[in-house]
């Protein structure tokens, strides 16, 4: 009678281990997002955009309009944010930034009541400027149970009446025009923050100050 070979287990799971990796590789040619195979750049034709009482910034008649999709909860937003500076700065005259909302609240669960304060904000002038405040400390207010104290006491530093401020908040009075921008977020694919659309051209990811520069001096034929 033959001993059976004590190399036959160690094979047979570098062959299952290949067949493995073999499926993987074939699922993610076909069935990964468009994103994730690297579309950034991207023009597309079937995506509409209801930008009414969206937060904005620059022209109306401007020739590009850049439509952002964040979650202030979400660390690359606060890396992109800093691109997103730079184009308020550099071409504010020029360009139409358009702000959605699209917290990804499974993940981040302070997400919505931070997009309804600066929706707040909003009301007083300082969108902008309160982004900034909440993407400034992030990582304080992101482990709070309830920030609310927190957004309260960043309006007071920004200068804004913060009896209004909290009653906006406590009621969460925007509540249905994030649930809007939700919506019009997956109708157009976007299943990552932070997504940008310069014009109807996807980017998926932080753009840095040379990354804006060049798409946006293309978009303007500069």
């Amino acid at each position: 009678m033959q001993s059976s070979d004590p190399r036959k287990p160690f094979l047979f799971g570098i062959i299952g281990l290949g067949a493995l990796m073999l499926i993987g590789l074939v699922w993610a040619v076909v069935f990964l997002p468009s994103e994730s195979k690297g579309s950034n750049g991207k023009t597309e034709a079937n995506v509409s955009f209801q930008d009414t009482d969206d937060p904005t910034f620059g022209p109306a008649g401007a020739k590009v309009v850049i439509r952002i999709f964040e979650d202030f909860e979400c660390p690359a937003c606060q890396l992109a944010a800093q691109g997103i500076d730079h184009v308020r700065e550099a071409y504010g005259d020029r360009v139409r930034v358009v702000w959605n909302d699209f917290p990804l609240e499974s993940s981040h669960p302070n997400a919505r009541i931070a997009a309804n304060a600066a929706r707040c904000a909003e009301e007083q002038g300082k969108f902008w400027e309160y982004g900034d405040a909440l993407y400034g400390t992030q990582d304080i207010w992101v482990t709070q149970s309830d920030p609310t104290d927190a957004f309260i006491s960043y309006a007071k530093q920004l200068g804004l009446n913060d009896v209004e401020f909290a009653q906006c908040v406590v009621e969460r009075r925007y509540d249905a025009k994030i649930a809007s921008d939700i919506k019009e977020a997956l109708a157009n694919r976007v299943d990552a923050t932070p997504t940008f659309f310069i014009n109807n051209t996807r980017f998926a990811g932080a753009l840095d100050a040379d990354a804006w520069d060049k798409e946006l001096k293309k978009a303007l034929g500069e």
